[in-house]
């Protein structure tokens, strides 16, 4: 008895052991970070005429009409980087959202101020072609409600 109980001992173990490792230290399912790759890339696209006062007073403006609106997150310790997330609230799994990078660009001699955007999300289909363009068009065309929104 004292070799099965021995044996059901290490087997709990080794399966808390494996189910730790899994999981990861302090990982929570899919993360930002993890869509930033190539193997999620959606598009890129470059919004002319925009710097991000522009594009958070457009999203401000949705908001106000439409009853919501992507969220605008400035990086850390930049000016010119920021993340617009789907959703009202900063998720703690990333695996159904969509996001997207922008990088500011400042007036300059051989262009205007703009805007690029590179938008990642964990799965690809028409839905979610629907939701990038629904996100891309509250910063561009702000007040023009898509049937999903409010």
């Amino acid at each position: 008895m004292k070799v099965a109980m021995k044996r059901t001992l290490v087997v709990l173990a080794v399966g808390a052991a494996m189910a730790g490792c899994a999981a990861g230290p302090g990982k929570r399912g899919v993360q930002e970070s993890d869509l930033r790759s190539s193997s999620h890339f959606i598009t890129e696209q470059l919004i002319g005429d925009m710097d991000f006062p522009t594009l958070q007073r457009n999203l401000f403006q949705h908001r106000s009409a439409c009853g919501s609106a992507p969220r605008f997150v400035m990086d850390k310790g930049e000016t010119s980087l920021a993340t617009l997330i789907e959703t009202a609230e900063i998720p703690h799994d990333y695996e159904n959202v969509v996001l997207a990078d922008l990088i500011q660009y400042p007036d300059s001699w051989r262009a205007s101020k703009r805007v690029a955007v590179r938008v990642y999300s964990y799965y690809y289909n028409d839905n979610v072609q629907q939701r990038v363009d629904r996100m891309l068009d509250a910063v561009r065309r702000p007040g023009v409600c898509a049937p999903t929104d409010g």
